[in-house]
Parts: C-alpha cells; structure tokens; sequence
C-alpha cells in the first residue's frame, strides 16, 4: 500500500509549492501532511478525479491566501482548510482503501441511510469529530466552528466566525471548479450505463 510519503511535498501541487505564500502556509500544516490518517486521504475518492488529500490541499492553502486579505487568522484558515474533509469513512469506493483496515473506511457504504443521515449533511460534524480524534492538540473554537459548518446552508448551525465563511466560500468554489467540464458530461453518463448494462448483461 503505496500511499504514504515522506517527501510530502512532492505529493503538493506544483502551483502551490511555487507560491510565495508557500513556506508560511507549510510550516503551519507540515505535521498535519506528515501524518499517517491524513495520507491515507490520498486515497479517499472526492470529486471528479480527484482525492480528499489534493482538495483538502487546495481548500487549506487558498483559506489561508484568502485570509490573509481579509484579517482572518489565517493558522486557523489553514487548519481548517486542511481538516475540513477528514471524516473517518468513505462515501466512494476506492480498491486500496477497501484494503486497507479490513474494510473498514468502506464501512458507510453498505448502509442504507435517511437523506439527512448522508454525507452531504453529516460529513462536516464527522470531520470535526474525527480531526479532535486524531490531533487533539490542534482543537480550537474556530477551527471546529469552521470544520463542522462548512457544508452551509446545509448545516442547521451558520458559521459563527468570518474564518469559518473563508472556509465555505473557498470548498464550495473548489468544489465547482473540480466537476467535469459540461462538454463531456453526455460521454460519461453513456460510459456509465454502458458499465451497468455490461455488468448486469456478463456479470463484469
């Protein structure tokens, strides 16, 4: 299981890394990087081609550019940006994660759960839990605040800190940005039913 890397900051895009905002930003989330739950996000299915790690990534170092301009505390921008996805099980199947921990990150997707028990609407609280878990040195009022409500206007709670608004505008603009171009949306569904007739048609 390949997934973990020492040299973290080969696995970071190459745009962020050039950034002069860089080094201030790595210094404050390097031991979160470095941890072995949080690479394991490497593996965790997100949006179109693209893993929890990589748009954690994204979302921590642009909350923390973002931030800075508007007098935030941008540690916290970082910390939440980089916490705000780390809940502890999938919501897509992933083959090496499903190896991983005799299945247990897969466990969520065997159940059958109300609409407002499902990941959209319950990831945000699990991430916040899940981050105290793992890096109870880390816990502040606003890194939770921001973690657990940045799913509004789907979180019952509004954001109680302008750090926590930072978090949710720059996840939601990264999430748009990460969906597929609407152009080859037609050949993916095609793709995708083909799949299911294939598999329903040869057992494949």
């Amino acid at each position: 299981m390949g997934y973990y890397n020492e040299n973290v900051i080969d696995d970071i895009d190459p745009n962020i890394v050039r950034n002069p905002s860089f080094d201030e930003w790595f210094d404050i989330v390097e031991s979160i990087l470095r941890n072995d739950e949080f690479q394991r996000r490497k593996l965790f299915p997100h949006h179109h081609n693209m893993s929890v790690w990589d748009h954690s990534i994204f979302v921590s170092f642009r909350s923390f550019v973002m931030g800075g301009i508007f007098h935030c505390d941008t540690r916290v921008c970082a910390i939440a940006g980089l916490l705000h996805d780390f809940y502890p099980l999938a919501w897509l199947y992933n083959e090496e994660l499903a190896a991983l921990d005799n299945g247990n990150y897969m466990e969520r997707l065997n159940r059958k759960e109300p609409l407002f028990k499902r990941h959209g609407f319950t990831h945000g609280r699990e991430a916040a839990e899940n981050y105290i878990k793992f890096f109870p040195e880390l816990e502040d009022p606003k890194i939770t605040d921001a973690i657990k409500k940045h799913m509004f206007p789907l979180t019952i709670g509004i954001p109680k800190y302008k750090e926590s608004f930072v978090i949710t505008l720059v996840d939601k603009s990264n999430s748009v940005h990460e969906l597929p171009n609407p152009i080859v949306v037609p050949g993916m569904i095609k793709n995708s039913v083909v799949k299911i007739f294939n598999k329903q048609k040869f057992g494949k």
